[in-house]
């Protein structure tokens, strides 16, 4: 078998997330019908570096490919792209050693959650951005930022899925940027942007995350809330799960 370190790009929308799922469409499963197909074989493995749920963007999907056929790197780039959904793009391949594992060779992962505090969502971002129609302030949610940099539990910021061994995780960067983002000719809108850099994330933590720091700029919840959170069940939460929609898996560092 040969072994391929692939990093693929997608908007999610459209799909039922990342893991294959029976009877609905998926990006490894979409993947993983055109390896098949450049192979010519059934015996084939698609491993993803992170699982992004429904709706969720991928810039930098780190992806390990096993399969029989060996080709040249930037020929399987382009039988890729030339087979794959427009919505799905391989924008790197390389040869790996055969024990190269994306998820756990991962050193840390960084996520971007895009956002407008406006009501009316711009239809031609309505599947990339989360328009949450709120006023909240950009200092106050910096300040909130601030309270999950560090080791914590984070199993009151997430919810349940594929069993982990700890939900112990490290957030090495977390803050909030606003920006000007370009989506046509003469087209432009301004968003806020959430990047937060960790050891890695549990089941919809991002998401439950950037949802309590809403509600502290809002004055609806306090740090001591938050702080209290961790520990806390995933049964129970401070914050409703932020959309979708604006969530990117935006880097990993090996």
């Amino acid at each position: 078998m040969n072994t391929y370190k692939i990093t693929f790009s997608y908007n999610g929308s459209g799909f039922f997330g990342w893991q294959k799922q029976i009877d609905q469409k998926s990006i490894q499963g979409e993947i993983e019908k055109v390896v098949q197909k450049i192979s010519k074989s059934q015996d084939i493995q698609v491993v993803g570096c992170g699982r992004t749920d429904a709706g969720v963007h991928a810039v930098k999907q780190v992806t390990r490919v096993k399969m029989p056929l060996k080709i040249e790197e930037d020929s399987l780039k382009n039988a890729l792209n030339s087979l794959l959904p427009e919505s799905i793009r391989a924008s790197h391949v390389e040869m790996a050693h055969d024990d190269f594992q994306p998820v756990y060779d991962a050193k840390s992962k960084t996520y971007r959650y895009v956002f407008s505090l406006k009501k009316i969502a711009n239809p031609f971002l309505k599947d990339t951005v989360s328009f949450i129609g709120k006023d909240i302030n950009l200092t106050k949610m910096n300040e909130a930022c601030k309270i999950f940099i560090g080791r914590h539990d984070f199993e009151g910021f997430s919810t349940k899925g594929t069993p982990v061994k700890t939900t112990i995780r490290e957030i090495t960067r977390c803050h909030i940027f606003k920006e000007n983002i370009n989506y046509g000719p003469g087209l432009s809108e301004d968003v806020y942007i959430f990047e937060v850099s960790g050891s890695g994330f549990l089941k919809q933590m991002v998401r439950l995350v950037v949802s309590a720091i809403w509600s502290y700029a809002e004055g609806k919840i306090e740090e001591r809330d938050i702080l209290n959170q961790f520990n806390n069940s995933s049964e129970n939460k401070i914050a409703p799960t932020a959309p979708p929609q604006g969530l990117y898996l935006f880097d990993v560092q090996y």
